[in-house]
Order: C-alpha cells, then structure tokens, then sequence
C-alpha cells in the first residue's frame, strides 16, 4: 500500500480516489474508516521496522497521512472510530513512539513538555474537563514531543515532497466532501459572519484551515512542477478550487496565511532559479495571483458584495452604522481574547490559571491565540515554551543547506505558528508543521558509513530543480 500510494506514477488515480473517497464520506462515514484503518494496518510494520534501524521516512509519510484526514473525520462524523482530535493523539502517540525507539534528538523539546505539564495539577476556575485538557494541552504536548523526536532528522527533498503530496491528498478528500455537502448558492444567506453552510458540517475556520492549507501546497507543488494531481494544469485549477471553497466559508485566517506562506515560499524559490528560468516562475506566479483574484471576484458575485465586506472587517452593525468598526470588532474578538488572556496573566504570572481553566476564566469563549493561552494557562512556563520552540527553529534554519530549503522551512514554520494565532491548536497543523520545518532536508542524502553528518552551514547554490 506505501508503495503505491508514495509513486509518482500513480499520481492521478489517487488524487480521483481521495476525490471519490471525500465524495463517499458524505453517504457514510465507514467509507474513510475503513481506508483509515487499512492504511494503518498494512503500513505501521514497515515504519516500525524502519524506525528501528534509523530510517524515519515511512514513519513521519504514515503519521501525516492519517493525521490528514482529521477534518474530513470531523466532516463525516466518525467518531468513535476515529476521534474529532485524531491529530492530537496521533502525534502523540507517534512521538512517543519515536522517541522509545530511537530516543530523544532534542532536549529542548522534553524541557518544553515539562515546563507546561505542572498546569495540570491546579484549576483556578474549578471547571476544567477532561475535554479542555484535549483542546488545550495535548496539541502543546504534541508539539513539544514532536521537536525532542524529529529535530533535525535527515530528509531528502523527494521525501519531503511526497510527504507534503500525502498531506494534500487528505486535504483534497476535506474539499471534495465540502464540496458536495456545499447547497445551490442561491439557497445560502450570506451574511457577515462565517459561512457554515460550505464547511460540511465543521467548523469554518478549521475548514478555511485546510482549505488554505490545500491551496499553500498546490502552490508548493506547481512552483516546483511535482504534478500533485499528476497534471501540472490540473494542479492549478484543483488549487483554485481550494481557493473558491475557503473563500466560501467566509473564514479569513487560514487563507491569508496560506497568501503569506505562499509568497515566502516564492521570494525564497525564485531567488535561486538560474536566471534564464526566472522569468517563468514570474509569469507562473502572476497567472496564479490572477487567478486566485478572479475567485475572489467569482466567490464575491455569488455572495451579493458580501464576502469583499467580510475581508474588509464589516459586520452586520458596522455596516448598518449602529456599530462602531474597532479592530475587535473587525477579527471576530480575537483582541478581547487577547486582552482577558493578557489580564489573566498579569493576575497570575508565575503559573497561571491551569490548563484549559482560560475558557471559563475569560467567560466560556474558546482560545484562539495559543501564545496568549500559553501565558494565561501556564504563566511564566508558558512564555520559556514559546520561546524556546523559537530557538529551536532559528537554528534548524540556519542551517539548512540551501536558499530553497531556508525557504521551504520558514514557509512551514509559518504555516505551524500562524495558525496557532487564529486557531490556537485546534487542527493537526501547528504541531505537525513544526516537527516538519525543523527537519534537516537535503537535495540528497549525505551517507557516511549508515551515520548523518551534522548539517552544514546555509550556501548558496544556484540552481535547484524540483
């Protein structure tokens, strides 16, 4: 099953299953079950075999894969086969599973672990449930684990990019099911405020999430011509159709960052295509900035001026005037969840509030700033996390050992902390993303007697073909 499914000859009739696998999700949700579990069961021998002689590659390719399909499972309802916070403990149990077999490759991420776990012992709210340790610590705790146990594995680039296809092609089975459980547009209301009617039953900042995420990684694909679907042509119009189905749910954070993640992407790619091939990827990146313009145009027309009015920070009251237009107003409260975390951290500095005791503390509303939870959460612990996940990347970027490779990490860092500042941890994103971009990618694979040297310093080399 690995096999097939990680050939580029296959490309295309796995990209029509995942399709086909979206749209079969929406009669029942045994169809993804079943897939989920056959993926599993044939796959986890070989990547535990390799794990155990040093070999990552199907270990990290079969964590992200299932990890994939968390909002498709969401969207078909399949738990409790499959859990709504499959990500969570897929990554945690896999990282766990790295680090038992192969042992810890950075320390820093243990430290992390630690620092936010004395949260658990105390509950300042009186209210926490078991739920609110799953939203709110186990995805920190995922990434934690997933820095002491994938920091600076040695990876080829062809291994990252059928890593990122695996990724895709979940995200592709999201769309499809979204797609088709999306009614005729003239039945939906827009309105100012999230569109639930295009999420297939999630919910629409996650979706807008994912669908971002699709769009980033058809990009990533096009850039390099990888022929995600198989067609370079294909891969544009399945990449607009990220684009139309994330506009639609009227979600903004995960399509602007997956923009921003796909120009840092391009600054760091053209800058070292060899000059006889710079003027293509100009003119591939212009068609593509027109062409996401001209969905947004599209998604627009089909909302009644709506969705421009929703990018522009408008609400039902700013733009019938009895509402005055603030910043807090215009990101959906995300400044007073920032505020009330900021003042539950100024209350209690050392420690904080306890782990998910923010949520009752700030009355009932979710976190979706995960540094700001961290503060009012953990306190001073919380902070040292951050930082120090920062440390941890600096350095794995620093030494990567081209301009393209710096870029495809940072492009995946951002992606992983981003979404963590609209989102907090509430997909598989940010953990995963950064066990990812911490990685040492190569163009080849160094050998030397079975061992990996240490990775180099950054060099400019001037070309890299994909």
């Amino acid at each position: 099953m690995y096999n097939w499914l990680m050939s580029p000859r296959n490309n295309f009739q796995w990209m029509v299953f995942h399709i086909l696998l979206g749209i079969l999700s929406t009669l029942t949700p045994f169809a993804i079950i079943g897939w989920f579990y056959l993926v599993f069961l044939t796959t986890f021998p070989m990547a535990i075999g390799g794990l155990q002689r040093g070999r990552y590659m199907v270990f990290i390719a079969l964590l992200c894969y299932l990890v994939s399909f968390e909002m498709l499972d969401r969207m078909a309802q399949t738990s409790p086969f499959l859990p709504i916070e499959l990500g969570k403990y897929m990554v945690i149990a896999f990282m766990l599973l790295g680090l038992l077999t192969r042992g810890v490759r950075s320390s820093r991420g243990i430290w992390m672990a630690v620092l936010i776990s004395p949260a658990l012992l105390y509950d300042l709210s009186g209210e926490v449930l078991f739920f609110d340790i799953i939203n709110n610590y186990f995805g920190a705790l995922g990434l934690a684990l997933g820095v002491a146990c994938l920091y600076r594995v040695n990876l080829d680039k062809g291994s990252l990019d059928n890593i990122l296809r695996l990724i895709w092609l979940g995200s592709l089975s999201a769309l499809a099911h979204s797609y088709i459980e999306t009614p005729d547009y003239e039945a939906i209301e827009f309105g100012f405020g999230a569109n639930f009617y295009a999420t297939g039953g999630a919910s629409s900042n996650q979706v807008a999430t994912i669908m971002g995420l699709g769009m980033f990684l058809t990009f990533y694909a096009i850039l390099q011509r990888l022929k995600y679907s198989g067609y370079f042509l294909l891969d544009i119009g399945i990449m607009l159709l990220f684009a139309f189905q994330g506009l639609l749910t009227f979600s903004r954070g995960g399509m602007l960052i997956a923009l921003l993640c796909m120009m840092i992407l391009y600054f760091f790619f053209n800058r070292e295509r060899i000059t006889k091939n710079k003027g293509r990827t100009v003119v591939v990146a212009l068609a593509l900035a027109v062409g996401i313009y001209g969905i947004f145009q599209v998604t627009n027309q089909i909302s009644g001026g709506k969705l421009l009015l929703r990018y522009q920070g408008e609400t039902k009251g700013t733009y019938g005037g009895y509402k005055e237009k603030t910043l807090d107003v215009a990101t959906s409260g995300r400044i007073s969840i920032l505020q009330k975390d900021i003042a539950l951290w100024l209350e209690n500095p050392l420690m904080g509030v306890g782990a998910g005791a923010s949520r009752y503390l700030r009355g009932g509303v979710s976190a979706h700033i995960e540094l700001t939870r961290l503060l009012s959460e953990h306190g001073i612990p919380g902070l040292i996390y951050f930082l120090l996940q920062l440390a941890v990347f600096y350095r794995t970027y620093r030494d990567q050992p081209t301009s393209l490779m710096r870029g495809i990490a940072l492009s995946l860092f951002a992606m992983s902390l981003l979404t963590s500042f609209h989102s907090a941890m509430r997909t598989y994103i940010t953990p995963l993303f950064m066990a990812l971009a911490n990685l040492n990618v190569y163009r080849q694979l160094p050998q030397a007697k079975g061992q990996f040297p240490p990775a180099p310093r950054a060099v400019n080399v001037q070309d890299v073909q994909a």
